[in-house]
């Protein structure tokens, strides 16, 4: 067999190099895993020495290929033994180790198969858009959202009748039949309009609704693209079905990553909150991961089937926010689409609104946010009809808004209403023991999105993670650990000292950046004078450091710094204006 062949057949599997005298030439750190070995160890040893269960003699005397399923240390396995040979001459055997019980934790290879489906989906020249059971969208790509005009994530989760008015999903999911309506005017437009039920094992799990505007119907041949987009799309279904089953069956307090004391307490507190309709206000520092702690009290709450809308109230300038909250009628304002807009508050009825940066929030804008946590209803811009709704406000903020409010910046009615419960985020640099699980999450993360196996840090790189101050916590541990990745060389599957930004090495080195344990005895301050220090300084003082780290890395590009910090660009500059004494010196 060609090497071309064999390393076809490898991908995504583990796999030992073996010379034609049974030794070990090279073997993954996966297989060594499986077998209970270090790979240094095994390297010029026989395969008999550590697989005694190994049937790779019959291979080396037949040179014929086999494949086999094994138990390795009470694990069952898939091995194929593949000969490779080079001209004419046998050169040795390929060993592939394929686990046959389900082993990412993270379901990487479900992902993998939904993220493929879904990009070859979006590029097919027709509207297509995938609903679950219950008729709420899964999959929308860009030509259907183009059409219809309106925005897939917008309408992520939610009915697509509702939104498409003159779709017939429902009546299709309910009765099982397709349905074929042609001639649809819609905005100046004429489309043809086809859906139909999925079936998988003899149940609906699902439909789809594709589009075709009749001019691109005219003079092209769609009957060999119907097929292709029909086993597609049944396969794109399928697969995020099974992976919600499979997510299922973990909590989603598992995100959560964290082995410190806070991190414990704080799973606890999100747990118990979950249970109860109360609004909630988290606070901490960017990047401590305020918006996954409200995905998690949504998805562990009553109200998780239904839709869980986040909206950066930092990131939307004030003319478009009402709008983008509460929504328009047609005809509110110069510009306003035909038919009107839900707004957020609409899009999240009987779910949750996760209302982030409020401290951000114009002060206009927070009368407004008042009355419907008041009065539980609202109109739209230029509309007269008043709406009721039912959501679970969560906020967030990074700001002190105690001194907001002393300031007349924030409403105190408003910090009562939406502070029933106040949960605070530690910041990363005062939870070391959670640097290591984190940074192996990430990792894991980081290997399915580059497509390379990487078995961890050395002993060197995790002692400067383990001593650097995180200002930007686990989003800057995040974006040092990818720039990492791109630093590698080919073969390199450990991150070593050299791979990490200067930066990082730079302020490890110093002193003032070594985290050094403390006795129980042992003052935490100098033995000089005694300092004095606010939080609201510390805290200053961390974002300074983090913008300027951020614009040294971008080379001064103030788009590339707010994305490596995390922030909309108008936040940046918001903070670019209230620290320019502090940056310009």
């Amino acid at each position: 067999m060609r090497v071309e062949t064999v390393v076809a057949r490898i991908l995504n599997t583990g796999c030992v190099l073996i010379d034609g005298w049974g030794v070990v030439c090279s073997i993954d750190w996966e297989v060594a895993q499986l077998l209970h070995v270090e790979p240094s160890e095994v390297l010029g040893h026989r395969l008999t020495e550590i697989f005694p269960e190994t049937r790779l003699l019959e291979v080396l005397v037949t040179q014929q290929q086999l494949l086999t399923e094994q138990v390795i240390n009470k694990r069952k396995v898939r091995v194929g033994y593949y000969p490779v040979t080079t001209v004419q001459d046998f050169s040795g055997v390929v060993m592939v180790v394929e686990p046959l019980s389900p082993v990412p934790p993270e379901n990487q290879e479900h992902q993998a198969l939904i993220d493929l489906y879904e990009g070859i989906l979006s590029e097919l020249p027709l509207g297509l858009a995938v609903v679950n059971r219950q008729g709420r969208v899964v999959f929308m790509n860009d030509y259907y959202s183009q059409s219809m005009e309106c925005s897939s994530e917008v309408l992520m989760g939610l009915p697509l009748q509702k939104h498409v008015p003159f779709s017939k999903i429902a009546e299709i999911l309910r009765i099982g039949k397709p349905r074929l309506q042609i001639d649809i005017e819609y905005r100046g437009k004429v489309f043809l309009l086809s859906e139909s039920p999925i079936v998988s094992r003899g149940q609906t799990i699902g439909g789809i609704s594709k589009v075709l505007s009749r001019e691109e119907i005219e003079g092209q041949d769609f009957r060999s693209l119907t097929q292709r987009v029909q086993v597609l799309e049944n396969k794109l279904l399928f697969y995020k079905e099974e992976l919600l089953e499979l997510r299922s069956q973990r909590s989603p307090l598992d995100e959560i990553q964290g082995k410190s004391s806070e991190m414990l307490k704080l799973k606890q507190v999100v747990e118990r909150v979950a249970q109860h309709d109360a609004n909630v206000l988290i606070t901490g520092e960017s990047g401590t991961g305020k918006g996954l702690v409200a995905q998690t009290i949504h998805q562990l709450s009553p109200r998780k089937e239904e839709p869980f809308i986040k909206i950066n109230c930092a990131a939307i300038p004030e003319s478009l926010l009402e709008s983008e909250l509460f929504g328009y009628e047609e005809g509110a304002f110069t510009g306003a689409l035909k038919g009107g807009k839900p707004g957020k508050f609409e899009l999240a009825q009987g779910g949750t609104i996760f209302l982030d940066e409020i401290g951000d929030m114009p002060l206009t804008m927070q009368a407004k946010i008042l009355r419907v946590l008041q009065e539980k209803s609202f109109e739209r811009i230029g509309g007269s009809k008043t709406l009721t709704v039912n959501v679970r406000i969560i906020a967030a903020t990074h700001r002190n808004l105690v001194k907001l409010i002393d300031e007349g910046q924030f409403r105190l009615d408003l910090y009562y209403r939406i502070a029933v419960i106040s949960m605070d985020l530690p910041p990363l640099r005062k939870r070391p023991l959670d640097i290591q699980p984190l940074a192996a999450e990430i990792i894991q993360k980081l290997q399915v999105k580059y497509g390379r196996p990487i078995h961890g840090l050395t002993t060197k790189a995790e002692k400067i993670l383990h001593n650097y101050s995180w200002p930007g916590n686990v989003r800057e541990l995040e974006n040092v650990l990818e720039y990492s990745f791109n630093f590698l060389e080919p073969g390199e599957r450990v991150i070593a000292e050299s791979h990490l930004p200067s930066h990082i090495i730079q302020l490890t080195s110093s002193s003032k950046e070594v985290r050094k344990p403390l006795s129980r005895d042992a003052n935490p301050l100098p033995d000089t004078q005694p300092v004095n220090i606010s939080l609201e300084d510390a805290v200053a003082k961390a974002e300074i450091e983090a913008i300027l780290r951020a614009l040294e890395l971008t080379q001064g590009n103030k788009q590339a710094a707010a994305r490596v910090l995390g922030i909309h660009v108008s936040g940046l500059y918001q903070k670019l204006k209230k620290y320019a004494d502090s940056i310009e010196s």
